[in-house]
């Protein structure tokens, strides 16, 4: 990487991958809920058991909560300090779509970096807390130090340092989301050995890289100890994780994340979110998939052993995009961000197998792409009408994405460089619309802190993951267990009926509970809108109306 494209890098990093992480407030359910548990990490001093309002949460493992739960202990509680190990997590992106594009022989790899940042779907899932960013930055990064490590061994150099980089990386993918991580490298490894089985020092590189016995061992002593205390402390958790959160979401629809009831659509899923996901480089990555694609296939070209790397280079990049799209394809349980993994050896192949003559990146196609999001942007504009600011922030999104398009349509004056800065301000201006646009329905944190600090809370009819967030204290959940159900299951009786109750229509009688056991204390509540309007009318006479959204009503006990 030249001093050149380090600060390029550099910049693009920061302000796509960092920046973002400062400008809205944590989002419900899932912003919310992946700081609350590494803040339950904290006030507990247990960082081997997840718990989520105080009861056991098994449904993922600790990586990226413990990398919150340090963030959060040194920066404070702050929606930035949540998110800062998704700072790591584009790093890590950025970097391993710089490595294979290099290693395909693109000529400017450093776009391969940038597009990885800035495509629709990778921008976004980069500054959503959640665990699909990091999970998917650790499969790529893997990826690309398998294909170095196999690379290195084929030409004689050094190889050990890149092995074992892709057996921590995954091990650390492991722990954030689960057997996913080696079920997706092993099947792009596995499926790379059909073009690598014709040249035998090639065929043992791969196989040498995969089976590495070192590599296991640090594999396993990495993932493998907190699973055995887990289940040890708490026996049922690896059935319960590796059955019902594995196996069963992905063999059944059981937990209703199908994209669509047709399953031919439902099959068809993950190729419209790339479609949407790739912009504005989708026309060139699909031009650089099929030339790969086509490469691969292909009898005819040169022989030998660097042929026989370069072909099985390709080969294993878009087995990248191709292995990770089927198998959540045949997943019964579907949500946009799992095809992340997909969008790095996507865009790796965009920058490589130019044609000669051909610029590494054709900001004339990319301008009628900008052009069409900024359309979309200025159609969809009417809908923010009634969030205060949010019509201009569309409108301003909409119109920088526009004028951005024009400009490379004749792009008189326009360097990668100017390119890159104008496109990163139009992508920060999108992040600010949605809060304006979207942002009062998707956080109950700022109607949550108008109840006094010694408030005790109901969250009814749904979990609310921000209470518990900015008061500190578990919630009562009247008529809503929904994701607490293991939880709340491993209670004593007496504890559950404290803290959980089924019945919706209990929330008067849980509201003066509560008052008699602390009357010094007001009882507030947040009511999902629909479970409120279902109350009637003499319970409701029982509360004052505190602030109301389009989803949430917020209450206080008279």
């Amino acid at each position: 990487m030249t001093r050149r494209e380090r600060l390029q890098f550099l910049l693009a990093w920061l302000a796509l991958g960092v920046l973002p992480l400062f400008l809205r407030p944590l989002w419900e359910p899932d912003e919310v809920r992946y700081a609350q548990i590494p803040l339950e990490m904290l006030a507990k001093g247990d960082w081997m058991t997840p718990t989520l309002n105080g009861v056991l949460y098994f449904e993922k493992p600790p990586f990226q909560y413990w990398l919150t739960a340090v963030s959060l202990k040194l920066f404070g509680t702050g929606a930035a300090a949540a998110r800062l190990p998704l700072a790591l997590a584009s790093l890590l992106s950025m970097a391993a779509a710089f490595l294979l594009a290099r290693r395909l022989g693109a000529r400017r790899p450093v776009w391969a970096a940038f597009m990885a940042a800035s495509a629709l779907l990778g921008f976004f899932c980069a500054q959503a807390l959640t665990l699909d960013a990091l999970f998917s930055a650790l499969i790529v990064a893997s990826l690309a130090c398998a294909v170095e490590a196999v690379t290195a061994r084929v030409q004689g150099r050094a190889h050990l340092l890149w092995t074992l980089g892709a057996f921590l990386v995954l091990a650390l993918a492991l722990l954030t989301k689960g057997l996913a991580a080696p079920v997706l490298l092993g099947g792009i490894l596995l499926a790379s050995l059909v073009f690598a089985w014709a040249d035998p020092k090639l065929r043992r590189a791969v196989l040498w890289t995969g089976f590495h016995p070192l590599g296991w061992l640090l594999f396993l002593g990495i993932s493998a100890p907190w699973f055995v205390a887990m289940e040890q402390a708490h026996p049922g958790h690896a059935r319960f994780f590796f059955i019902h959160e594995h196996f069963a979401r992905f063999s059944s629809i059981t937990h209703d994340r199908r994209a669509s009831r047709n399953p031919v659509l439902d099959k068809l899923f993950f190729l419209g979110v790339l479609a949407v996901g790739l912009l504005p480089w989708l026309s060139q990555s699909v031009v650089g998939f099929v030339r790969g694609l086509a490469f691969v296939l292909r009898r005819r070209g040169p022989q030998g052993p660097e042929a026989a790397l370069a072909r099985w280079t390709v080969a294993t990049v878009v087995l990248g995009v191709l292995v990770p799209l089927g198998f959540f394809s045949l997943s019964g349980s579907k949500l946009a961000p799992y095809i992340l993994p997909a969008l790095v050896p996507m865009v790796a192949l965009a920058c490589a197998l130019e044609r000669e003559g051909e610029e590494p990146v054709s900001l004339k196609r990319h301008g009628l792409e900008l052009i069409l999001l900024g359309a979309l942007l200025l159609f969809a504009a009417p809908g923010a009408l009634k969030a205060p600011g949010g019509l201009a922030w569309v409108l301003a999104a909409g119109l920088a994405f526009l004028l951005l398009g024009a400009w490379a349509l004749r792009p008189k004056g326009l360097t990668a460089a100017r390119w890159m800065a104008a496109l990163a301000v139009s992508l920060l201006l999108l992040p600010l619309a949605a809060e304006r646009w979207v942002g009062a329905d998707r956080s109950v944190i700022h109607r949550v802190r108008k109840a006094p600090a010694e408030a005790q809370w109901i969250s009814h009819g749904y979990y609310h993951q921000g209470i518990a967030y900015v008061t500190g204290r578990r919630v009562v959940v009247v008529g809503g267990t929904g994701e607490l159900e293991f939880g709340s299951g491993q209670l004593t009786d007496p504890e559950r009926a404290r803290w959980f109750v089924e019945d919706l229509h209990s929330l008067n009688a849980t509201a003066r509970r509560m008052a008699a056991e602390a009357p010094e204390r007001p009882v507030w509540a947040l009511s999902e809108r629909k479970k409120w309007n279902r109350v009637s009318s003499a319970d409701q006479a029982a509360w004052d109306v505190v602030d109301e959204g389009r989803k949430v009503v917020l209450l206080r006990l008279r």
